[in-house]
């Protein structure tokens, strides 16, 4: 029998987050930030005004208010947490009270005096300064990057552009990023010899079982859950390792989305009985009790796992570990003059959702109630005040040539190309979505935006509806930071433009697409009564690998 690896200790040769923190969603006055420490106890957070100094490895062996009150210091914000293994050992930090358009230092310490129990005092913002830098009340122009599909395995070990992200976000004082999908990859990755986590799940289903089976057929589900949730864990500590990956969240705001890969590759596109023949051998049945079983755990891991190092720091939305079919993943956020709203594909995307039902919801990527919130968003009184709208779609609404995702949808492509809007079974929902948003900023002056991921290569599309043609809606993907990106043959199945399949009304023009390049975007919005927004597509493209950008003016 195999015998089972400890998620939380194996020997597995990767190097794993230890500790660390990520600026979350940030306003003018707060911030909130996620940190994980390395061993369990009391931690306190402190922010200031300026870096601490003095002795930061013992503290002078006073508490930490103890040592700022001596030191003449006056923190922004202080307070303790006991980090625990229930949660990864992480934990978000709401921070109110703060300055507009102001860096801030943030400084992670023990509370504990004993030297034989934590030795280092302080673990993050000791050896170098951490900061961030809170929103302007009133910005004249906002600056983010967007990325997506973080898979440094893939690609043999490269950082991909996240040296040139990092450069970049810094170079124009971005305000904040957003990471589009895909942050990690549990699965894809067994033929480079990384850890497949479904592949992993067939090849020890039996030990598992037999692991946590209680008699008659019954199993220890909650024990089940929690082995699989640290293997989750344990994937993003991995992938989360890499150095300019950290430094970009240690210092620059961050909002996340997950996509399938979070997940299991596909998710919602499969039905439940051909997710389940990826853990079955060819002589089981797909569908039985046993198997049926661990894919809802499985799915119940991936989302705690998810809220734990992606969700909980961006802006709160309900949450319910225990249903995730309760859960709100979607969010929707302002800065200055520009509304976002971020769609979730995954957490309710389910091609048999209607199975039995007897009045169906046609809504088979985000559920009737997410899509409810979109159209109120765009009816809220932030979307009135703003100029520039911005919509996240994890996977692109516009890229693939339609006619390519219906035919190619065979044996290994099946589940990507029904993940996309262009799919025949989500053409209804995106003609509504289009319709819904067209419709809405008709007239208003309002300019707006798709940003997406996925698909590992890069496009900018103008999309037009002949029933509105005063709106202004744009499309960019950009596709992957890190992961291999995909071939330059590809270019061949992007798009280039025209009529949209099977609705009259739609048309798209191709504005620029790219292939073969790890790549990022970044964002120039100025708010306004004519609001302007530049999109600089940006990849590494020069013989030494310096970076090249193409600027796109949607005008």
């Amino acid at each position: 029998m195999a015998t089972l690896l400890d998620p939380t200790s194996n020997e597995q040769k990767y190097s794993k987050l230890t500790s660390g923190v990520i600026v979350g969603a940030t306003t003018a006055n707060s911030t909130r930030l996620w940190v994980r420490i390395y061993q369990p106890g009391r931690w306190c957070l402190v922010v200031t005004a300026s870096p601490l100094s003095g002795d930061l490895v013992r503290l002078e062996e006073k508490t930490v208010p103890a040592f700022l009150a001596g030191n003449g210091i006056a923190a922004a914000y202080l307070s303790e947490h006991d980090f625990t293994h229930d949660n990864s050992l992480t934990h978000v930090f709401d921070v109110p009270g703060l300055t507009p358009d102001t860096r801030y230092y943030y400084t992670v310490i023990a509370s504990e005096l004993d030297a034989d129990k934590v030795a280092r005092r302080t673990e993050i913002g000791g050896d170098a300064p951490r900061h961030f830098r809170t929103m302007p009340e009133t910005p004249s122009e906002i600056v983010f990057g967007f990325y997506s599909c973080h898979d440094h395995i893939s690609n043999n070990g490269s950082a991909g552009a996240w040296p040139h992200y990092l450069e970049q976000l810094g170079d124009t004082r971005a305000h904040f990023s957003i990471g589009g999908g895909d942050q990690v990859y549990v699965d894809t990755n067994g033929k480079n010899r990384f850890l497949d986590i479904w592949s992993w799940l067939k090849d020890n289903k039996k030990a598992l079982l037999d692991k946590f089976a209680l008699g008659k057929g019954k199993y220890d589900e909650a024990g089940i859950q929690q082995y699989l949730l640290d293997i989750y864990r344990w994937y993003y500590r991995v992938y989360w390792s890499v150095p300019e990956l950290r430094s970009v969240f240690e210092q620059v705001p961050q909002y996340m989305i997950w996509d399938d890969h979070e997940i299991m590759d596909g998710w919602g596109s499969l039905t439940w009985k051909e997710r389940a023949a990826q853990i079955c051998s060819f002589w089981e049945e797909e569908d039985s009790k046993p198997n049926l079983m661990l894919l809802q755990l499985m799915w119940k891991a991936a989302c705690q796992a998810y809220y734990e190092y992606e969700h909980s720091h961006n802006p709160a939305t309900p949450y319910n570990p225990a249903d995730p079919d309760q859960c709100q993943w979607d969010y929707a956020f302002c800065h200055g003059g520009a509304a976002f709203y971020v769609l979730d594909m995954r957490g309710h995307h389910d091609v048999e959702k209607n199975k039995g039902k007897k009045i169906p919801d046609k809504n088979i990527l985000l559920g009737q109630a997410q899509f409810d919130r979109f159209r109120q968003w765009l009816g809220s009184e932030d979307v009135k005040q703003a100029n520039a709208l911005f919509i996240v779609s994890p996977v692109p609404v516009v890229h693939w040539v339609d006619r390519l995702v219906n035919y190619a949808d065979l044996g290994e492509a099946k589940d990507d190309f029904k993940d996309e809007w262009g799919h025949e079974t989500n053409q209804w929902e995106r003609n509504q979505l289009l319709e819904t948003l067209f419709k809405s900023i008709d007239q208003t002056g309002k300019k707006v935006v798709f940003l997406s991921g996925d698909v590992h290569c890069a496009s900018i599309f103008r999309i037009r509806h002949r029933k509105f043609p005063a709106a202004k809606v744009y499309h960019a993907t950009s596709s992957a930071i890190s992961r291999k990106p995909a071939p330059k043959l590809s270019l061949i199945g992007i798009s280039s433009g025209g009529a949209m399949e099977n609705n009259d009304n739609v048309f798209t023009e191709r504005l620029y697409a790219l292939t073969g390049s790890n790549n990022f975007l970044m964002v120039r919005a100025r708010p306004g009564p004519n609001p302007e927004i530049i999109i600089e597509l940006n990849w590494a493209g020069g013989d030494e690998g310096e970076i090249t950008k193409r600027r796109i003016v949607l005008d």
